[in-house]
C-alpha cells in the first residue's frame, strides 16, 4: 500500500483525468487502475475550472471502486469546498461579517467572486452536498500532516486534529451562519509556515502529529516565479518540513502526484 497525494483541482476534469491516466491511477475507461495504492485529494473540488461537479463526481466513484480493489481514494475539505455549500445553503443571504462594515453582499456573490460557476450550483444535488459536508479537514498518513491551507487557523478549532475535524464538522452540517462566515473568512488566510519559519512548523507538527506536513492552497508559481506549464514537483521549503503541492491546474499547468513514501 502505498499513499500519493494531489492538490488543488478548481473543476479542473480533463486535466485531471489526463493527470490520473498519466500517473496509472484510472484507466481509458475512467475506471480505477490503481489498485491497493491510497490516493489522497487536498481540497478545493470546484470554482475557476469549468466542470466542478463533474469532479466531484469522478471523486465518490472512484471511492467506491478504490475500495472495492482493497485502495482508497480520500478527500479533504478545502476553502472553494466551503464557500461552495454556503452558496448553497444561504445564497441570498448577507454575509454577516461585510454586513457589519455597511456592504451588502451575499454568500452567493462571494462564491461567484472567487470564481464560483453557476452551472455547478445548479448542477449541486443532495448526495454531492452530503459528501462535500462530511470531507475532514485533516488526515494523518504515514507521518505526515495533510491539509488543505498553509494556514494556522485549524488550531482555532480544537486542541487535536479528531476534535478540530469533528468542529469543522459540525459547522459543516449546522446552519449558523455566523460560524460560516467565521470560518470562509479563516481559510482563506495563507503563508503561515512560510512566514513562520521553522520554528513555527515544529510547533504546529508538535500539536497535531507528524514529521512534515502537505498542503494546497497556495499556487506553487506564485511563490517560485515559474510559469504555471513549468510546475512538475512539489515546492519543499523549511528544511523538508512543509511540501506545497499546489500544482495549479486551473492555470494549465500539468499537474503531479506527490508519493508519501520514505
Amino acid at each position: 500500500m502505498v499513499h500519493y497525494v494531489v492538490g488543488d483541482i478548481h473543476g479542473c476534469l480533463q486535466p485531471l483525468i489526463r493527470l490520473l491516466q498519466r500517473e496509472g491511477f484510472i484507466g481509458e475507461g475512467l475506471e480505477w487502475a490503481g489498485g491497493t495504492n491510497q490516493l489522497w485529494f487536498l481540497g478545493d473540488y470546484t470554482d475557476r475550472g469549468p466542470d466542478g461537479v463533474g469532479v466531484i463526481e469522478l471523486l465518490m466513484r472512484l471511492e467506491r471502486e478504490a475500495r472495492a480493489a482493497g485502495g482508497a481514494v480520500h478527500a479533504l475539505l478545502g476553502n472553494h469546498d466551503l464557500m461552495l455549500l454556503a452558496a448553497y445553503h444561504f445564497t441570498d443571504t448577507e454575509i454577516p461579517s461585510f454586513k457589519r462594515q455597511g456592504q451588502s453582499v451575499t454568500f452567493y456573490e462571494i462564491w461567484q467572486y472567487v470564481g464560483g460557476k453557476a452551472r455547478d450550483l445548479k448542477r449541486l444535488g443532495e448526495a454531492h452536498v452530503e459528501w462535500l459536508s462530511n470531507r475532514p479537514a485533516l488526515a494523518l498518513v504515514e507521518n505526515t500532516l495533510l491539509m488543505h491551507a498553509d494556514s494556522l487557523f485549524y488550531l482555532e478549532w480544537g486542541n487535536s486534529l479528531e476534535q478540530i475535524n469533528r468542529s469543522l464538522y459540525e459547522v459543516l452540517h449546522s446552519d449558523r451562519v455566523e460560524t460560516w462566515d467565521h470560518l470562509s473568512e479563516q481559510f482563506t488566510s495563507r503563508f503561515a509556515f512560510i512566514e513562520g519559519g521553522i520554528a513555527l512548523t515544529e510547533q504546529f507538527l508538535g500539536q497535531l502529529g507528524g514529521r512534515r506536513l502537505v498542503h494546497g492552497h497556495t499556487p506553487i508559481y506564485s511563490l517560485t516565479k515559474q510559469r504555471p506549464q513549468e510546475v512538475l514537483y512539489p515546492l519543499e521549503y523549511n528544511d523538508g518540513l512543509c511540501f506545497n503541492v499546489d500544482h495549479a491546474l486551473w492555470r494549465r499547468g500539468p499537474g503531479f502526484t506527490f508519493h508519501l513514501g520514505p
